[in-house]
């Protein structure tokens, strides 16, 4: 019910169509066939089609409109595949954290960590350097469209090195095989195309 409560009314719905207004309306009643549901997908081991499926916006960033990299793609996914998905990342991230599975200087994705603590720790290191009178070389990496290009079999071995297993690692697996999205621009849709690698990017972030 707590996952419930946390669904946003201006979020936009999935592929299929389900705004969560609609579901914030009627959670009294949804979330005890809902828990029973993810028991069975997590028992399963399967994962429903359209949880697989998002659509993708481009939004506007600037320069020339006419130019494709000057949009975000932003990829609209299931309203009720986020709930499944903000319960068991819950679980799998008290399960690293207690397990101190996670570096100290592992911001992105942690709750209480952010791009913004992880600049104040590394300018007060180079603060003290320089204090202390010593040099300080800076090597800055920008890798182009990294949550895209990660490689699925790559991602569920990391996982498992990590103590991710069970039917946890195989509800991973089975929502990473079978992927598919398709592209609106002013309400006409593209064709679908399946999806090979990269983490889908409108799931849930912790």
């Amino acid at each position: 019910m707590s996952r419930l409560d946390k669904l946003r009314d201006d979020n936009a719905a999935g592929a299929d169509e389900l705004i969560p207004r609609f579901l914030n309306k009627i959670k009294l009643e949804l979330a005890r066939p809902l828990t029973m549901f993810f028991r069975k997908v997590m028992e399963n081991e399967q994962v429903p089609g359209d949880w697989k499926e998002a659509n993708v916006i481009p939004i506007f960033k600037s320069g020339n409109r006419n130019t494709a990299t000057n949009y975000r793609p932003v990829s609209l996914t299931n309203q009720i595949c986020k709930v499944f998905e903000a319960i068991v990342i819950d679980q799998v991230v008290e399960f690293l954290e207690d397990n101190k599975l996670i570096r100290n200087y592992q911001h992105g994705f942690r709750k209480g960590s952010s791009c913004l603590t992880n600049l104040l720790l590394f300018f007060d290191k180079v603060i003290h350097s320089i204090d202390d009178g010593h040099g300080v070389d800076t090597v800055f990496l920008d890798l182009a469209k990294a949550f895209d290009k990660v490689p699925h079999q790559k991602l569920l071995e990391k996982l498992c090195k990590h103590g991710i297993a069970g039917k946890v690692l195989g509800v991973i697996e089975n929502w990473l095989k079978g992927r598919r999205q398709r592209v609106c621009i002013r309400g006409r849709w593209s064709s679908w195309i399946t999806v090979w690698s990269g983490v889908p990017q409108g799931s849930v972030a912790y």
